[in-house]
């Protein structure tokens, strides 16, 4: 995301200076200071919750103002279910306009949309805001007599069409990474690291599977890694000192299919949303 000044940062941090043990990608093991980045991602913190969601609202603003004004570019702004929805309804209403397509980034097959995502989504001021500004919705609730293959391949289809239409268009996503360490709808393989890379890392932009066992929400459509990488700018919002355990492992691994939210340890660009709470947890302060 685009880096906020003066006032907005929220401390200059320090780039690690010490470890104990680095492993290929891996992330430190040991830190005894707060990191910059991690990965290519930036790494930002707040003192809470609410204030980590304001900061984060206002860079997604700021953002979304740069490639409309300035590098007049359409954006395709998808948002993960979950805690990330909290941001939307921060976003300056201002940056809201025709130049947007609003989507969701992973989906839940409910032929009742009682748990959709998309459904939720539909609940939020922003969703409001959209409507009224004229953004074009990429609706994701299950319909009549659709399999969950059927929704995923006109997921995949809408995405395609979007990128055909505008080559230049900028690609932004906002994540979060549940407890276990589960990302954009995906969730650890860690018996079956096989059928991971088959499910996520294929060709496809979207994929379909069966959840079942592993997650309350067994059947899931979501956004590949395939997908990810192609997204210009990404939001990964977590924070709570509950999480704080599971970040610290994820930064000491690589494996994927053991845990999916390894996997913004090589996305390209954006950054990382967090609190001082997390942190410590994390054992990073």
């Amino acid at each position: 995301m685009t880096h906020l000044q003066g006032d907005d940062v929220v401390m200059s941090l320090p780039q690690y200076t010490t470890c104990t043990r680095v492993e290929g990608n891996a992330i430190l093991e040991r830190m005894t200071h707060i990191p910059k980045q991690i990965g290519h991602l930036h790494l930002y913190v707040r003192k809470d919750k609410e204030a980590i969601l304001d900061f984060f609202a206002r860079d997604i603003s700021r953002k979304l103002k740069e490639f409309r004004d300035t590098e007049r570019r359409d954006v395709l702004f998808l948002s993960s279910g979950g805690s990330a929805l909290a941001v939307l309804d921060r976003i300056d209403e201002s940056v809201i306009g025709p130049y947007l397509t609003i989507g969701i980034f992973d989906e839940r097959y409910d032929p009742t949309n009682k748990t959709s995502n998309y459904a939720a989504l539909r609940k939020t001021r922003f969703f409001t805001r959209a409507v009224t500004h004229g953004c074009r919705l990429i609706d994701t609730r299950t319909g009549p007599g659709q399999t969950p293959e059927d929704l995923a391949d006109s997921y995949e289809q809408e995405l395609r069409a979007w990128r055909a239409l505008h080559p230049r268009g900028a690609i932004m996503a906002t994540m979060g990474i549940a407890l276990g360490g589960l990302t954009a709808g995906i969730v650890p393989f860690p018996e079956n690291p096989d059928a991971f890379h088959a499910l996520f890392e294929s060709d496809r932009w979207i994929t379909s599977y069966d959840a079942t066992g592993r997650d309350p929400f067994p059947k899931r459509i979501t956004t590949t890694f395939t997908f990810l990488r192609y997204v210009d700018m990404v939001g990964v919002f977590l924070v709570g000192e509950e999480k704080g355990e599971m970040f610290r492992e994820l930064l000491a691994g690589e494996d994927r299919a053991a845990m999916p939210g390894r996997i913004i340890l090589s996305l390209p660009r954006g950054a990382i949303y967090t609190d001082e709470s997390l942190l410590h947890a994390a054992g990073m302060r």
